[in-house]
């Protein structure tokens, strides 16, 4: 892939995005390689099918959309995360989260709906606008201030988000002392987030190499030894520096 010399098909498996929503007629293309989500001749199904999907996503209290580091924090304070939709004292939460998790992935005419989520009560609904407008990148630019004032969010996971953000609009340098910052104290996975979007950032994360590389020690006292961040920034690493070192 990385040569050019694999076939279009395939390719779209390495990809650096993906659609935002797929249809396929698994009737006369089982492999699933015909996208039908932009034909016009679908649009009724495919928004039929997104409402019912959304729908779902309130009604069963599906945690899916919730980000784990923020799952984590809740089910500490409710005692298991059945409770968090379930049994909470937010009754609209779901249908919020659900809303802007939409939102994020509908392009620059949702700018006003994501600046507008980060004011939520909730980091769930925070993390989703940060995530947004950081998907939308440059056409977002405009919220760049509020987004640096995310950077002081309660939530390190919306922190996160909105330093993503803020690299997606070529401003990565109070984004990466944030980002840095996580690696170093965060939770497990708080950094793991962290490690994502310095590797997503590309040469945005030079400055902060040696960070980079001090995080892939193996930590005892997270979960196997925090193995999962150190892959991510392993992989992150090679590819800055056109190496080709192994971590367990």
């Amino acid at each position: 892939f990385e040569s050019g010399n694999l076939a279009a098909i395939p390719a779209k498996y390495f990809a650096d995005i993906k659609p935002v929503e797929e249809l396929y007629d698994t009737d006369v293309d089982p492999h699933e390689l015909n996208n039908l989500a932009a034909n016009p001749i679908y649009r009724d199904i495919l928004r039929n099918m997104r409402t019912v999907h959304q729908q779902w996503v309130v009604e069963s209290g599906d945690l899916g959309l919730i980000a784990e580091p923020i799952l984590i924090e809740k089910q500490e304070k409710l005692g298991d995360q059945y409770s968090i939709l379930r049994s909470s004292d937010d009754p609209t939460l779901a249908k919020r989260v659900a809303t802007v998790a939409l939102a994020a992935s509908s392009g620059p005419d949702a700018i006003p709906d994501l600046v507008a989520a980060l004011d939520d009560k909730d980091p769930a609904v925070r993390f989703w606008g940060a995530t947004g407008l950081g998907t939308i990148g440059m056409k977002a630019s405009t919220t760049q201030s509020k987004l640096i004032s995310m950077l002081d969010d309660s939530s390190v996971v919306v922190r996160v988000a909105a330093s993503r953000a803020l690299c997606r609009m070529s401003k990565p340098s109070a984004a990466l002392e944030c980002l840095t910052e996580v690696l170093t104290i965060g939770a497990q996975w708080e950094r793991l987030h962290a490690a994502i979007v310095l590797d997503e950032v590309d040469d945005q994360a030079i400055p902060v190499l040696a960070e980079m590389k001090a995080a892939l020690k193996p930590r005892p006292d997270l979960y196997a030894n925090g193995k999962y961040v150190v892959r991510v920034l392993n992989r992150a690493i090679n590819q800055l520096e056109g190496t080709s070192n192994t971590v367990p």
